[in-house]
């Protein structure tokens, strides 16, 4: 299984593994953010928040909107080996809601 940060619509990989991203979460809502701050850092986050979580089998992602003085962006953690089926899977389900 791989993890992956999704800003922008490009799905990067990372070097972390899912033990280490759960450890986190379970410390702190915000701190897998952390984590993957240097992929998405570029004039200086100002404020991160939580947008939700999806869990499906094994596989999971985690949304957040991160805040930059010239705006925002939203950004993902993804774990899983097909990023772009899980991503369908959960644009599917909170469509349908």
């Amino acid at each position: 299984m791989e993890l992956f940060v999704y800003p922008l619509n490009v799905f990067i990989p990372v070097d972390l593994t899912l033990k280490e991203v759960v450890d986190s979460f379970r410390e702190s809502e915000l701190k897998p953010f952390e984590l993957v701050r240097e992929v998405v850092e570029k004039d200086g986050v100002k404020n991160v928040k939580l947008l939700g979580s999806f869990i499906q089998e094994n596989e999971f992602q985690i949304g957040y909107l991160a805040e930059f003085s010239s705006g925002q962006i939203a950004v993902k953690i993804l774990c899983t080996d097909d990023p772009q089926k899980l991503l369908k899977e959960y644009y599917r389900k909170i469509a349908a809601v």
